[in-house]
């Protein structure tokens, strides 16, 4: 049997989290967090961008999951200077994918990664947003202000 080649990152736009872990596909593009509204209350007035890449995979029990990947940098304040600074971002996140809230509640009773609700079709940005937003600091401070 013929191996498909490995297919190439989709265009942002919206997608099924289960489709893309069965063909393995992959999404990618670039966030600047300036223009998102969702991320507008937690980041410092500036320039920041966090490049991202979802791929379809599976988790080490082999049930279908979703890669996510994040990194960049964005700007935070300072809670004991107050000023701004550059926050790097490197995170990498394996989502197992439930069909519901009932397979959620038990698939995150049994593993270690993180477990997503995929019963409706996924904005990779809004996706993005939320793991940048798990990602970032409760109170962020410069690491020379300690």
């Amino acid at each position: 049997m013929a191996q498909r080649p490995p297919q190439q990152p989709k265009a942002p736009g919206t997608f099924d989290a289960f489709k893309l872990a069965r063909e393995r596909g992959a999404m990618e593009g670039v966030l600047d967090v300036a223009e998102s509204e969702r991320l507008a209350d937690r980041l410092a007035e500036g320039p920041g961008s966090i490049r991202w890449r979802i791929e379809g995979t599976v988790d080490s029990a082999g049930r279908p999951a979703l890669a996510i990947a994040i990194e960049g940098s964005v700007p935070l304040e300072c809670q004991r200077s107050l000023e701004t600074f550059e926050y790097p971002v490197a995170q990498r996140t394996i989502a197992v994918l439930a069909k519901n809230e009932a397979e959620a509640d038990a698939l995150d009773a049994g593993s270690d990664d993180e477990v997503l609700v995929a019963d409706h079709i996924f904005d990779p940005v809004a996706l993005v947003e939320d793991e940048l937003l798990l990602t970032l600091p409760y109170a962020p401070m410069r690491p020379d202000s300690a």
